[in-house]
């Protein structure tokens, strides 16, 4: 039981991280100002580094979070089971946040991040003309998500340090949830190179609103429900 409870906080907190809509969005309107702005060719090759910019983040941030946690538990002695109660407390409040306060009101997708962050976004957006622009606009792009995610990167690395001593399935986990995070960053590269546009894809994130909504609040609340039973 335990075994298949583990899995199914993976699974359950990767479709989380599958369905945040923050990086995405910043994404789509880089690869709109690239792809008009620039050739074909620049266009992918700029977009690439920034999905690889994402990539580097969240597999640093899950690395670091792992050796982090390694060296407090190897100093100090926490109580598993109010770990997983405050975790499981935390997602609560976080499929209600998510519900109520992760969109808001209007008929586009506009998120939750002030309209500052979005204008500095977009004013990034803008001036990127470099690889390296690129590359750091999907560094930064996780940044302002982590009020969502950052508990479900603990939770994911306490799940992987459970894991017998074995640092090759425990790198494969890391890897998985990196490439899991990233499927939607490929999707659009992949249907921006082959002519769709930015209409054409926000159509879809905006038809698909409700249910992204609904489902990951669901998804929030199936974790603490997880959490909570490895506590019984």
């Amino acid at each position: 039981m335990s075994v298949l409870t583990s899995l199914g906080i993976l699974i359950v907190a990767m479709l989380i991280m599958f369905f945040m809509q923050l990086v995405p969005g910043v994404f789509l309107l880089f690869s709109h100002h690239v792809y008009g702005k620039y050739s074909k060719i620049k266009a992918s090759d700029l977009s690439l580094f920034f999905i690889l910019g994402v990539e580097l983040m969240l597999a640093l941030i899950l690395i670091i979070l792992y050796l982090t946690l390694n060296a407090i538990f190897a100093f100090i002695r926490i109580d598993e089971r109010m770990i997983f109660w405050i975790f499981g407390v935390i997602f609560i409040i976080l499929g209600i946040i998510f519900l109520v306060f992760y969109y808001r009101k209007g008929d586009g997708t506009n998120l939750y991040i002030s309209r500052k962050c979005a204008n500095n976004f977009q004013h990034v957006i803008n001036s990127a003309k470099k690889r390296s622009d690129a590359f750091l606009l999907g560094l930064i792009s996780l940044i302002p998500e982590l009020i969502f995610t950052l508990p479900i990167y603990l939770v994911v690395i306490l799940e992987i340090m459970k894991i017998e001593d074995n640092a090759l399935a425990r790198g494969g986990l890391i890897i998985l949830i990196v490439l899991v995070s990233i499927i939607p960053l490929l999707v659009m590269h992949i249907l921006f190179g082959s002519g769709h546009n930015m209409a054409n894809i926000q159509r879809v994130r905006v038809k698909n609103k409700l249910f992204i909504r609904i489902t990951v609040s669901i998804l929030f609340l199936i974790l603490a429900t997880l959490l909570i039973m490895r506590v019984k």
